[in-house]
């Protein structure tokens, strides 16, 4: 089963609706079933949630065929990028390869897959057959609730991706979920171990989904999204732990210079991070509520609701 995310089915012409934010990334999802049991997860083993959503997203079926066609005759400027989101299943997995190994025939675009990979030897065959980029997740910022969520052992996981992302440079992508139960110091700790890897980081905000075990747990407060996202920007950019003041775990004070001021002020840091190309629009919201991840360049009136949301008195900083 091949499925295009409906913003992109959308973009490409499959979908006869409007959407008010491009994707710039093809998001293609492949599989039948997952084997994983995430516990946030609709695509998860033990979730009673429609299948043909990841997240908040709608995903209609497509045949490769479709897909392809539709690439080809794509004329506008926006997608630049096709992501792969595998099921956990060995079914999935050979769907996925036999996927990439027939777009890269049809079209010259790069490849991302975000698959359930736990050893080199899959990285290095997905590699080879064109895929330039490896998604692993990690999701939870924890040992103790990556176990309770996922349901692997979460030591392995961070050494995992970690000497993966060392083996092959500039290829290793993850995420990290906030609001399901983590800390903000948490947070700090993965994403700078991460980060000395050069493993690619995108930020998630919890989305609650009917028909999986956490879907009456709330989305993180906007407060909190804001303080991780403005943390996470400042750690790409080289600040380390001086520069943050935590009271039991949460951050309380942020230490801001004259250049993440000027940064603030333009909105970067509450812009989407992680994968070139990849925007993600509505994956965490729904248009016209409270946006956490903006897919896009904030206008002054956003970065002004932005700064309030963040709640940090930047004068005195």
């Amino acid at each position: 089963m091949i499925r295009l995310s409906a913003g992109t089915a959308i973009e490409l012409g499959l979908l006869n609706k409007k959407s008010d934010i491009p994707p710039t990334t093809a998001y293609i999802m492949v599989g039948n079933n997952c084997d994983n049991k995430c516990a946030f997860c609709s695509q998860s083993i033990e979730s009673n949630s429609r299948k043909d959503k990841l997240s908040r997203v709608v995903w209609p079926e497509f045949t490769k065929e479709e897909i392809s066609s539709s690439l080809k005759k794509y004329n506008k400027n926006n997608i630049k990028r096709i992501c792969i989101q595998s099921m956990s299943s060995k079914e999935a997995h050979k769907a996925s390869e036999e996927f990439i190994k027939y777009i890269k025939k049809e079209i010259d675009i790069p490849v991302s897959l975000s698959a359930k990979i736990e050893n080199s030897d899959d990285i290095e065959r997905f590699l080879g057959i064109g895929a330039d980029r490896i998604g692993i997740a990690i999701d939870a910022a924890n040992k103790e609730l990556y176990e309770k969520i996922k349901g692997n052992n979460y030591e392995n996981k961070v050494d995992f991706i970690n000497e993966m992302a060392k083996k092959y440079p500039n290829k290793i992508s993850t995420h990290i979920i906030v609001g399901l139960g983590e800390t903000h110091k948490e947070i700090f700790d993965l994403y700078t171990n991460l980060k000395e890897s050069s493993v690619t980081i995108s930020l998630f905000a919890f989305t609650p989904v009917k028909g999986t075990r956490m879907e009456n747990i709330n989305q993180p407060t906007i407060e909190s999204y804001r303080k991780v996202q403005l943390m996470t920007y400042m750690i790409d950019k080289g600040y380390k732990e001086e520069n943050f003041t935590f009271k039991d775990g949460y951050i309380e004070d942020i230490k801001l210079n004259s250049k993440i001021l000027e940064d603030i002020h333009k909105g970067y840091p509450f812009e989407i991070t992680g994968c070139k190309n990849c925007n993600r629009p509505y994956y965490n919201e729904r248009p016209k509520s409270t946006i956490y991840n903006y897919s896009r360049p904030l206008n002054k009136e956003e970065i002004c609701l932005s700064i309030k949301e963040l709640n940090i008195d930047i004068n005195q900083n």
